[in-house]
């Protein structure tokens, strides 16, 4: 007997024993078929949409990793190619970090002090020579670089000098400091020109000068490393000139290996302190702000394996971005979240780029991030580390996305959206269009709950036309209209009369797929921004888990996820380079209970890496029948 007829008789036992039974240990006997006027009182059931079909199906094609066009020799061609041969499925793999090399180079003059800084979105770096008492500005245009400032004509002073950067009230200025006595000379700058400002003495030497901004006030930070004090002053611009004020708050004996980072979070301030000599461990204390002296509130101690090797910490459009850079060149970045008085150190990056080992680092606030200035004798790099834009990739941002098929010539999800919003409106008439976004390493999406950014993208871009696959994520979005999410039981291709006017024809429907991790409470620490229960974001997780068994083939039974080996297991008997790679049904989190008029109905996409050949094409071919309105006896 062939395995082919083996398995046929199997499949028609099964069938005999649990028929079209619902999710009960005990089949129960399916009702017979409402009767309609006029046609006697057992006519043949007519599917006419997806809540008053019997036994209906619709199927849609689609793409698994959608981005990846012909690599690794797949075949799925790029989006304009999918698009327009009927695929209405795709899925991208999104990250919230990208990594652009601004400047890789030979740095050709003598520099005593070499460092970045950003300005009204531009990259700038900043030279300077000790012993010849010039300095120079050039900004970064794609990897060139254009002195914009340059004092050779009138040298400063031959001296060691220390520069920071303060963005004030919509103001850029450059702070000179002269170690040796302790003056502070603040510029203006405006793009290509320095102004002086003023100068006035800290009566600190010998110290790390660092800048914040609280409440609006401008601040600097003196750590004098010879006599173990660490000091804020206000720095008040006045009349055109600069006042240095009193120390309002003052430590003794801080070791010279430790640094210390103000920061404001939720109109408060903090002190974030890591000391090299105990790599994992860090403190951040809580300033007590009140007039002219300020004290020590309370101190928190965390540990986190994400600190390795030389540990900078950076406010950026106020976040606390926290930066490790090891010998060996791994960069690992995290962002500093006070919840609820206890601090987190939350992944939010990883190096996907090649960087200089063995350098000197350095971090400087960007529009998007930060920047890192890596450098290693006359070698210097400036990566610039964008937190928050969504990114397509697989294992890493950019990771097999074909830019060379019909694609968009960007990594960035939002021009991908774009241009299937442009398709959509051209062809306003189209069949509903489904979009898997999949989150990867989850801890990533913590910080600031992104997929709030995806949501927000999707409804930038497609506006009303936006409905969301049902779960209890959307549910509990408070950016989700309620009434535009929908599940299984919503009308799809037509409306109650069967007309494809109306249902969700012209529409586009958004599926979050969280990493498993991302809903578990073990796993999210409880995080403040969370503060929901396993599994809020999207419970229906699983409909999307184990689809390939043994090397075969598998959809779920839409009754019982645990049974396999319906019509698609049985036609595909073993995977093939036209495999389908993910089925996904169109089911509500709420469970089957809601499917009591449908049996043997699902919205169904099945999607594979190669979709224009082989035996996922005559799946399709077959399936797609019955998205037609037509008579349907049984379950097949």
């Amino acid at each position: 007997m062939t395995r082919i007829s083996i398995l046929s008789i199997l499949l028609f036992s099964v069938f005999l024993a649990h028929g079209c039974s619902s999710d009960s240990e005990e089949p129960t006997t399916s009702p017979p078929p409402p009767t309609q006027g006029g046609e006697g009182p057992n006519p043949e059931p007519v599917a006419q949409d997806s809540t008053t079909a019997i036994y209906r199906q619709f199927f849609f094609r689609g793409t698994h990793n959608s981005y990846s066009g012909n690599q690794g020799g797949m075949k799925r061609e790029g989006i304009a190619t999918q698009l327009e041969r009927g695929l209405r499925f795709f899925e991208f793999d999104l990250f919230s970090f990208h990594t652009e090399i601004e400047l890789q180079t030979t740095w050709p003059d003598e520099a005593d002090n070499l460092s970045t800084f950003n300005h009204n979105g531009e990259p700038y770096l900043l030279s300077y020579s000790e012993t010849a008492g010039t300095l120079k500005i050039h900004m970064l245009t794609d990897g060139e670089q254009e002195l914009v400032y340059d004092n050779t004509g009138n040298p400063w002073s031959e001296e060691n000098r220390k520069f920071n950067i303060l963005a004030h009230q919509s103001e850029q200025y450059v702070l000179d400091y002269v170690p040796t006595d302790g003056t502070l000379t603040v510029h203006g700058f405006n793009g290509t020109v320095l102004n002086t400002i003023g100068t006035a003495s800290t009566g600190v030497v010998n110290a790390q000068i660092s800048t914040f901004v609280f409440d609006e006030r401008a601040f600097i930070a003196l750590h004098s490393e010879d006599a173990g004090t660490y000091k804020i002053i206000e720095m008040v611009f006045d009349g055109g000139g600069i006042t240095l004020g009193t120390a309002l708050y003052e430590l003794e004996s801080v070791p010279s290996e430790e640094s210390l980072y103000p920061f404001e979070q939720d109109n408060k301030l903090y002190i974030f302190r890591h000391n090299m000599n105990t790599v994992t461990n860090y403190k951040v204390d809580a300033i007590a702000v009140n007039g002219t002296s300020w004290s020590l509130g309370n101190s928190e101690m965390a540990t986190s394996d994400l600190l390795t090797g030389t540990v900078q910490a950076v406010l950026s459009n106020g976040k606390l971005y926290v930066n490790s850079y090891a010998a060996n060149g791994n960069v690992v970045g995290s962002q500093l979240v006070m919840d609820n008085g206890t601090p987190i150190l939350v992944y939010e990056y990883n190096n996907e780029t090649d960087p200089l080992i063995g350098a000197d680092a350095s971090l400087s606030p960007a529009e998007k991030g930060y920047d890192m200035f890596l450098r290693k004798g006359s070698s210097v790099q400036l990566s610039s580390i964008n937190i928050g834009n969504l990114v397509l990739g697989h294992d890493a941002p950019g990771d097999e996305v074909d830019l060379t098929v019909d694609n968009p010539s960007s990594i960035l999800l939002g021009d991908w959206i774009e241009y299937i919003a442009q398709w959509s409106n051209a062809n306003p008439d189209h069949e509903p269009l489904f979009i898997m976004t999949e989150l990867k390493e989850y801890e990533q999406w913590l910080a600031d709950a992104k997929w709030q950014n995806i949501i927000q993208l999707m409804q930038d871009k497609f506006g009303d036309k936006l409905r969301f696959h049902s779960s209890s994520g959307f549910h509990n979005e408070t950016i989700v209209s309620q009434d535009r999410i929908v599940d299984g039981e919503t009308l799809y291709f037509m409306d109650e009369n069967g007309s494809k006017e109306g249902g969700l024809l012209g529409k586009v429907i958004l599926y979050i797929q969280p990493n498993n991790n991302i809903t578990k409470s073990e796993h999210t620490n409880n995080f403040q921004p969370f503060g929901t229960a396993n599994g809020v974001l999207q419970e229906n997780f699983l409909q999307l888990k184990r689809y390939r068994e043994n090397n075969k083939l598998v959809s779920p039974d839409w009754r019982k996820p645990n049974n396999y080996g319906n019509d698609i297991g049985a036609y595909i008997d073993a995977r093939d380079d036209s495999y389908i790679s993910r089925i996904f049904h169109m089911q509500s989190s709420d469970g089957d209970g809601q499917y009591d008029n449908i049996r043997c109905t699902d919205v169904m996409f099945a999607v594979s890496d190669r979709p224009y050949e082989g035996l996922y094409v005559e799946y399709a071919e077959e399936q797609e029948v019955k998205n037609e309105l037509e008579k349907v006896v049984g379950c097949d």
